[in-house]
C-alpha cells in the first residue's frame, strides 16, 4: 500500500482533538474551522488507511489503531519541536554542542550540579566532556578540541590562555593504614620519604615533559588516572597526594591515613582556573558555564 506524505500539521491537529476533547474545541484552539480539522483528520486516516477516531458517540473517542499510533504520533510532533528550538537557538548564536574538559582533581559531583543547571537552561545544547589532568587538560583547549577547561593541577596557565580563578581544591597526602608512613606518628620529615615509593599522577601529554609537580620522592610510580591511585594507595602500595573529596570516606572509615609531612601544609590546596583562548568570545553556553564555575559549587 502506498501512503501519500503526511504533513507535520495533519499529525498536530490530532494531537489538539485528542487534548482538546472534541472537533469543536480543537478548532478554537488551532483559531480554525471546525471543517477544517475535521478535514485535516479524515485525510490522514485515508493515508495512513485507519480510522484514528470513533466518531458514533457525543465526543470523538480514539480507535485502538488511534491508540496504537497516538505515542508515536506525538513523539514525532515532538522531536520536529526540538529541531525547530534547536535550529532557532542555533541562529542566535547559540553553541549546538558545549565540550569542557575537567581536570581529574576537580570534584565531579559538584560538576555533575552544575551540569543539571547546564540541562535546565540549554536544553538544545549538547555537552561533551573529557576528564585529564596537568598537560592534557591544556591540551584539550589549546588544540580546539574543548572551548573551556577547568585545570588544578598545575601551579598556573601556560601563555595564551584567559583563565578565572575558581576554589581551590583541597589535596591531603595519604597511605594506607598499617603503612610504615601511617605508623610513623609526628611531622614526616621530607627526608624520611626517600625510602618510600610515592604514587604520582602523570601526564599523558606532552607539555610537562620533564616537570614534575608535588613529587617529594626520588621512588616513583605513575598512574595515568585517580582511580587507579587511589586504589594502589588502598593496597599499600606507596603513599601519595589525593584531592581530599576523593578519599574523605576512606578517612573517615581508616582504609587511609592522612600523613603529617613538615614540607606540606595541613591545608594544602591547589590554585584552580577555569579557562579559554585567549582572544576568543565564549559563546552564551560558554559564558554561563565560565560564570556558574566562578561562583563555585559546594
Amino acid at each position: 500500500m502506498n501512503i501519500d506524505p503526511v504533513s507535520l500539521d495533519q499529525l498536530r491537529v490530532v494531537l489538539a482533538v485528542v487534548e482538546a476533547g472534541s472537533f469543536t474545541a480543537a478548532a478554537k484552539r488551532l483559531r480554525r474551522a471546525q471543517s477544517a480539522v475535521s478535514q485535516a483528520v479524515m485525510s490522514l486516516e485515508r493515508q495512513l488507511g485507519v480510522a484514528l477516531f470513533d466518531r458514533d458517540g457525543y465526543r470523538p473517542v480514539p480507535t485502538p489503531a488511534g491508540r496504537a499510533l497516538l505515542a508515536e504520533i506525538r513523539s514525532i510532533v515532538e522531536r520536529s519541536e526540538r529541531l525547530r528550538a534547536q535550529a532557532s537557538a542555533i541562529a542566535s548564536g547559540l553553541e549546538p554542542e558545549l565540550a569542557v574538559v575537567l581536570d581529574a582533581v576537580y570534584p565531579m559531583r559538584a560538576f555533575a550540579r552544575i551540569l543539571s543547571e547546564f540541562r535546565e537552561r540549554f536544553p538544545t545544547v549538547a555537552v561533551r566532556l573529557f576528564v585529564e589532568a596537568l598537560g592534557g587538560v591544556v591540551e584539550k583547549v589549546t588544540d580546539g578540541t574543548c572551548a573551556l577547561g577547568v585545570l588544578a593541577t598545575m601551579p598556573q596557565l601556560p601563555a595564551g590562555l584567559t583563565g578565572h580563578a575558581l576554589r581551590p581544591v583541597q589535596m591531603v597526602p595519604v597511605a594506607a593504614a598499617g603503612s610504615p608512613l601511617a605508623r610513623a606518628g609526628g611531622r614526616i620529615p621530607e627526608e624520611r620519604l626517600r625510602d618510600h615509593v610515592q604514587i604520582v599522577l602523570s601526564d599523558r601529554s606532552r607539555l610537562t615533559e620533564g616537570r614534575d609537580f608535588w613529587v617529594l620522592s626520588p621512588r616513583t610510580w605513575r598512574v595515568g588516572d585517580l582511580s587507579s591511585k587511589r586504589e594502589l594507595l588502598l593496597a599499600g602500595l606507596g603513599w601519595g597526594m589525593m584531592p581530599r573529596h576523593m578519599v574523605a570516606e576512606d578517612l573517615e572509615c581508616g582504609d587511609l591515613v592522612r600523613l603529617a609531612i613538615e614540607s606540606v601544609p595541613e591545608t594544602d590546596h591547589l590554585p584552580a582556573f577555569a579557562f579559554h583562548r585567549a582572544g576568543e568570545v565564549p559563546g552564551p553556553a560558554a559564558a554561563w558555564m565560565l560564570d556558574r564555575l566562578r561562583q563555585g559549587v559546594d
